[in-house]
């Protein structure tokens, strides 16, 4: 590290955040960590660093991106498609689907 500029080599980006080395240059390929390549080597000020880290600790999970499912039984509409009487899958899913909008309404 630079003392003077708080300069952090790649190397050193990687163990604060637990990436690897060649992570840590794609995010400065892809500019989505900024940095500095001086002669030919990537440099990056450790409070770009710091906020980079901010950053990605605040994106959220995938779940919590999707959210709740809209009703209690999301799957109702796929799920025993062929369960009726028969071979006639369209006669068994339209047996379900009545079961399932008669328990919607109880």
């Amino acid at each position: 590290m630079d003392e003077d500029r708080n300069l952090l080599t790649v190397a050193e980006a990687a163990r604060v955040l637990e990436r690897s080395t060649e992570q840590v240059r794609r995010y400065l390929r892809e500019q989505r960590l900024p940095g500095q390549r001086l002669g030919g080597q990537w440099f990056i000020e450790q409070t770009d660093l710091q906020s980079f880290v901010e950053s990605t600790n605040e994106k959220q999970t995938f779940l919590h991106r999707v959210g709740p499912a809209r009703t209690l039984r999301p799957l109702d509409s796929v799920i025993g498609i062929a369960n009726g009487p028969g071979s006639d899958i369209s006669k068994g899913k339209r047996a379900f689907l009545q079961r399932a909008a008669e328990r919607a309404t109880r």
